[in-house]
């Protein structure tokens, strides 16, 4: 069985592609799909419910597993779904294996396993809770069907990575919608978003920067001369992609550095020129000039700014999990991480010294650590 392994470049392009959606919405399913695919899962559903009354809300999958018995699964399974729980008990944003909460015993004698969702393909899922708003909560789960293995190793960790993003994306594209529908498009979408945007006529001239990318960028924007030429270090740095994007039509994506050493994901995007249907339409009457709430007429190409959000150190449970520690060098790692020395550990867990020694040894070679300072560094203490 092949090991799934990361790619930081595919990741750096799908993370665009994700927020990106967040402008162009009837982009989210073919976006979802590509990441489905790009971490060997057998689909993803993204599935929404209003708290008060469970009534769905959402439902978006992208596997045909899941596909043909959506209509049952919002109609009735939906209200007995044991993973809802699982999600609701987490933070807005971090991602959990079901295998955590639920062991094989649960599985074979619960309806919504036994009865709906093993027979259908799916068995382990990776997910978690990326929207919970007012009276609604909306999850996001990877699947894995019956006979693969369980969310583990570099799957996971990576997984665990993204689900910030994805909760933000979440929140992005729901007020971005609802913007676009209460303030009639315009000028509010853009300065009201989460996200940074910055808009460029076809010869590179800054012309706009929401107060997103203000707070970014900072000086490197010099917001009083925007729509003068040569005024901004940020335009002047882009001006090569710029044209490269004037002239291909096709994006671009990097990483930089913002404010305070933030790392950025930057998008460098075409803007559509003829006024589309649907939530797009905006975009496309910016780009004709034909905007009359205060956006720059004439843009031609839009730089999109996501900050990458903190990621808590993972907890010693988690990292045991992970690294496939016994429960004595569990033990072990909990009591190095509270300042203990193996001496210490030894005698409140009532075994040898040589003994802890031998734990020691075992947490090493299977965390990849050469010693123990280097494990509590690479566990986000000091």
């Amino acid at each position: 069985m092949t090991t799934w392994q990361t790619h930081p470049d595919r990741d750096l392009t799908l993370l665009g592609d994700l927020y990106e959606s967040v402008l162009s919405p009837e982009r989210v399913p073919d976006t979802l799909r590509a990441i489905n695919q790009h971490f060997d899962c057998d689909g993803i559903h993204l599935v929404g419910w209003q708290e008060s009354t469970g009534q769905p809300i959402v439902s978006l999958v992208t596997s045909p597993h899941i596909a043909v018995a959506e209509q049952a699964y919002l109609e009735h399974y939906a209200n007995i779904d044991p993973r809802k729980d699982m999600g609701t008990r987490r933070p807005l944003g971090e991602g959990g294996a079901c295998h955590d909460f639920f062991d094989n015993k649960f599985v074979a004698q619960d309806e919504f396993y036994q009865d709906f969702l093993i027979p259908l393909g799916p068995r382990y899922i990776y997910g978690g809770n990326v929207l919970r708003q007012d009276d609604h909560l909306v999850h996001l789960v990877f699947n894995h069907v019956v006979g693969r293995p369980r969310f583990e190793g570099a799957k996971r960790a990576e997984l665990g990575r993204w689900f910030p993003h994805l909760a933000r994306w979440a929140n992005q594209l729901v007020r971005a919608e609802g913007l676009r529908r209460a303030a009639g498009l315009g000028e509010q979408v853009v300065e009201t978003l989460d996200q940074g945007l910055v808009f460029f006529d076809p010869r590179g001239r800054l012309l706009h920067a929401n107060r997103q990318a203000v707070g970014l960028l900072g000086d490197r924007l010099r917001r009083p001369h925007l729509g003068q030429e040569g005024a901004s270090p940020f335009a002047s740095s882009l001006e090569p992609l710029i044209r490269s994007v004037t002239l291909s039509r096709q994006a671009l994506r990097f990483r930089m550095l913002g404010v305070r050493r933030m790392e950025l994901t930057v998008s460098v995007l075409p803007l559509v020129r003829l006024a589309g249907e649907g939530s797009t339409a905006w975009l496309g009457r910016l780009a004709s000039g034909t905007s009359t709430r205060g956006l720059p007429l004439g843009a031609d190409v839009v730089v999109t700014l996501d900050p990458a959000p903190p990621v808590s150190p993972p907890t010693v449970a988690q990292r045991a999990r992970e690294w496939g520690l016994t429960p004595a060098e569990t033990r072990l790692l909990q009591s190095i991480m509270a300042g203990r020395s193996v001496a210490e550990h030894a005698a409140l867990d009532g075994v040898r010294e040589s003994t802890a020694r031998t734990h020691v040894r075992g947490v090493l070679e299977k965390s990849g650590a050469k010693t123990l300072r280097h494990l509590v560094v690479a566990l986000g203490r000091p």
